[in-house]
Formats: C-alpha cells, structure tokens, sequence
C-alpha cells in the first residue's frame, strides 16, 4: 500500500508505541497511547491497511494481540490474555493469523486465532518444541513451521491444519533459522545456521525436492523477502569485517550486492579464528579468537555472550564492531559460546539449567586452561568481559574462579538472581525462572549462585555499566554489585546512562562507554601496540 508502520520507545525502555506514515510527506500518527506499555508489531494485512500487534497494556503481566488500522479509526482484539504471545502471519483473507506462544525460555506453541476471538492449539506436545517461525502455505489448508520437536535441531516442517498429520520438509544437524514463502507459493528460500554462519538456499514446493545453493558471503543473513513477481530473492547479510550488505538472488542461485559496499575497506579488521578448547566433562566449547597484529604474547580478553539462549556468531554486529575495536587496542580476545548457547542442538542449550548454572560458568575456567596452554598468551592479563546474561557470566567468573583475572568489565549484567527475578518485568518473569529457576521452589539455589553473595572474592579492578530505564534487567542490580565492591575497597566504576535501557542505541553513550572501556582495559592488561 506504501505505507509505513513503526514502533518507538523512549530512552530504551522498550515500551514501543505505534506509528504510521499513510503517504510520503505525510507526519507521523500515533496508533496507540498507552505510554506505560509495550506495543510490538507482527504482521500487516495483505493490503497494508492494518496491522496486527501484541500489547500488554490491558494488563501488565501478559500480552493481547490486537488488530489496529493504519489510520487509527478502527482497533479491535483478536486473543486477550495470551500470554508471551506474537503474531507471525496473517492469511490472505484477513480473518486468521498464525501466532506463536512461548510456555517457557525454549517451549512454544503456534496458536490458530481469528478475528472473531478463536484461538486453536495447532502443535499440542508433551515433550519441548522450539517454534522459530511459521507461515500460512498457498491453499491456507496447512502451515510452514521451523520446530524441533521430537528432535535435537530445527527443521523445516509442513502441517495439515485440519488433520495435525505433519512431515518434516528439510532438516540437517544444524538449526534452520528462517524461511520465507515465495508469493507464487512455488519456492521456499531458508537459512541454516551451521556452526555460526548462515547458509542460504532455495528450492521447489512441489514435486522432487530442488535444492539450490545461494551463493553469500560468510556471515548471518538477518530476513528474506520476495519480489512481487517471485522471481528474485533480498536479503541482508553482515560479515565479520562489515556491518551489512544489501545482496539479491535470483532463483538460479547467483547473486550481486545492490547496496551497502561504500566504506567497506575503510577500517583494519581481524578475521577470528574457530576454536573449540576441551572442558571439565570432556565436551568440546565453540568458540571465536581474535588476534591483533604482530607475534605476541598478547594480552586477552574472555567475552561471554548474553540471552543465555543466544549464540556468539560470525557477523559485524551487535557486538562484533566491539570485539574488532578490543582487537586493535592490541588485546586478544577469545569470544566463547559456552554451554547453555543456541545453535549447537536442543541438549546442548540445557546443559546450564538451574542448578546446573556453575557448569557454564566452569566452561569459562577451562577457557583460561587453553589459553594458559598458548605460546602467545600473557597468562597474568586476562580479562572478562559480557553485557546481559553476559554480565551475570563476567560476575560469576570473577567471583568464582578469582585468581584467574586481571580485570572485569560488564555491562547490564544481574548481580542476585533473586533480586532480578523479584524486579524484572512481570510479562518476563514465568519465562525467566524456566531457565534460571522459580522464586517460590529454587530460593536457594538461586542464592548460591548468586555473585554476590560471593563479593569477597572480587579481587581485581571492575567496570558496571547500566542504562537507567533497564525494563529487563533493573539499574538495582548495578547499583548492588558496585555498592558492595566499593565498601570492600576494591577499585570499581559505575557509569549509568539516563537515557538508555538494555541496550545502548545512543552513539554519544556507545562511543562514551566503550572508549572508557578501551582505556580500562589498556591499563589494567598493557596491551603493547605496534604502531
């Protein structure tokens, strides 16, 4: 239709409220008004006149998906009290949508809803279902879905929606990440994540199965999207030297860059090693080294992803333009994807639930084994380093193996998994405690695991960050960890940003933070450079 729909929060704290463009030239109208709330937008009608979002401002602790015109006249619930819900698709026809509901941090179901308030459980299971995606096929008689159910990785699946009868269309030992239907309904194009990097292709909905290799550069391709004709294919893809390229593919499987190279040799970057390094129970950790240039020995930094169902990958962003920077102060740095990461199966992502949490932390401490074990390592500087879960992980490393590390470095990490669960947003909480443990049952073993209630143990110089309007993980949990290191005498730096939430979006804070980053860690771990 050319309209434009878009979400807006302020200062980070993801409370989005809605906004359409109806015409070029034309201001922006406000959708929806509740400030205090989260909007987020799913799908839009086929004709781009409405969109179909999921909002919790009815009642804080869940989610409503709720329908809205692009002009503002007409809004009207579709599910109410749903849950962490999310619209994926909407049939042609405008009166069903596919939406998925996650029961936990890895278990969800894809939900039938209509227009008229009916809402019908397609994928009923017992045992754990990962949903990464759904979609309506040509006949709307079935549906497309990336599920793992009854299975260790993602795979492509097909089901009939009045039967429940589902077959797997393509699978591998390696999580398929997204697809995207072509708008003829002839072709599928999917990506699999295979050890960190996307994989593209493209083959047939009918008849034998025709598979067709894209050909992209190594990185991790963000979405598909069709051309109206389905005769060609864009999509997005960021590497480790570059933030992203825009790339169309036609059907054969050939490609060009349509938008994106200016500036990409602008910058010296480091192309990272793949290690994997043997841990306490004999499994092998995945993982990225970095190295400046020059022979060393150098100086390294340990970094630990968030989520922690997140996996540390082979592209620029969000943190990859960081660990470059790190890189070029002179450090190494060794980027892991611990246990309790995505994208290397279904067991693998459990294997630090709950009371199992310590175990990925004594990954980290077999990380520093391997390095020690390096010609080119400096043993007595190293450092660590992680923003979110990877906050908590930087917490715990320090508190629990102290004698390993020369500095620390987190930014809006969890101090007291009771604490954060007590304060974290009450839409959060249910999925949280799935992963970390419930209040009411695991108090203790929350506790325990808790850095701290182990601050004596912090024996080396400490960097917080935080971003005061944190709707997941509260300033509180900063300001403790700060607070308890500080009455200990121990050398720590809070730095808060009023204007930020979770994630630092602002370039004035991003370059104020991490340049004081860079400092601390050139002083603490005397990184010598060659220039």
């Amino acid at each position: 239709s050319g309209r434009i729909l878009f979400g807006m929060d302020q200062d980070g704290d993801e409370r989005q409220q809605l906004w359409a463009i109806n015409a070029l030239g034309d201001a922006p109208q406000r959708l929806t008004h509740a400030d205090s709330s989260i909007h987020e937008p799913g799908m839009l009608t086929k004709g781009g006149d409405a969109v179909l979002y999921r909002s919790n401002a009815r009642d804080e602790s869940t989610f409503d998906v709720v329908a809205v015109t692009l002009d503002g006249r007409e809004s009207k619930t579709w599910l109410k009290n749903g849950g962490q819900v999310t619209p994926v698709d909407m049939h042609h026809e405008g009166d069903r949508a596919l939406v998925i509901r996650s029961n936990g941090n890895m278990d969800a179901d894809l939900l039938l809803v209509t227009d008229s308030g009916e809402t019908t459980n397609l994928t009923p299971h017992s045992d754990e279902q990962w949903m990464y995606g759904a979609a309506f096929d040509m006949d709307g008689t079935g549906v497309w879905m990336l599920s793992n159910l009854d299975r260790e990785f993602v795979a492509l699946m097909h089901q009939d929606i009045e039967s429940g009868e589902r077959r797997i269309v393509y699978q591998e030992d390696w999580d398929v990440e997204f697809f995207e239907i072509s708008p003829d309904g002839q072709h599928i194009v999917l990506s699999v994540n295979d050890g960190g990097v996307s994989r593209p292709m493209v083959f047939s909905t009918s008849g034998e199965l025709r598979q067709i290799a894209i050909d992209a550069p190594e990185g991790v391709i963000d979405q598909f999207s069709w051309s109206p004709d389905s005769s060609q294919i864009v999509f997005g893809v960021s590497t480790v030297d570059h933030p992203s390229v825009l790339m169309i593919s036609e059907l054969n499987g050939s490609t060009k860059v349509i938008a994106g190279e200016a500036g990409k040799d602008s910058l010296k970057t480091f192309t990272p090693e793949t290690i994997t390094y043997p841990t306490w129970d004999e499994r092998k950790i995945p993982g990225y080294l970095l190295k400046p240039e020059g022979d060393g020995p150098f100086p390294v930094l340990v970094e630990i992803h968030g989520g922690p169902e997140s996996q540390r990958r082979l592209n620029y962003a969000s943190s990859g333009s960081v660990l470059q920077y790190l890189t070029s102060l002179g450090m190494a740095v060794l980027s892991l994807n611990v246990r309790g990461s995505t994208g290397y199966g279904k067991e693998y992502c459990h294997l630090d639930d709950k009371d199992k949490r310590l175990d990925s932390v004594k990954d980290v401490e077999y990380a520093v084994k391997w390095l020690h074990d390096q010609d080119d390592v400096i043993n007595d500087k190293i450092a660590v380093y992680g923003v979110s879960y990877g906050g908590y992980m930087t917490l715990a490393s320090l508190v629990f193996y102290p004698n390993l590390w020369a500095a620390g470095v987190e930014m809006v990490g969890m101090a007291n998994l009771v604490s954060f669960l007590e304060r974290t947003g009450p839409w959060r909480r249910k999925v949280r405690e799935a992963e970390y443990g419930e209040l009411e049952n695991d108090r203790e073993m929350l506790e325990r695991v808790s850095p701290l209630n182990h601050i004596e143990n912090i024996r080396v110089p400490l960097m917080v960050f935080h971003g005061k309007h944190d709707p997941r993980v509260p300033l509180f949990e900063s300001e403790q960890i700060a607070e308890a290191v500080r009455t200990r005498g121990q050398e720590v730096l809070l730095r808060v940003y009023d204007d930020e939430g979770h994630s630092f979006s602002k370039r004035p804070n991003v370059l104020d933070a991490f340049a004081l980053i860079g400092s601390f860690l050139t002083k603490h771990l005397q990184p010598v450079r060659a220039d």
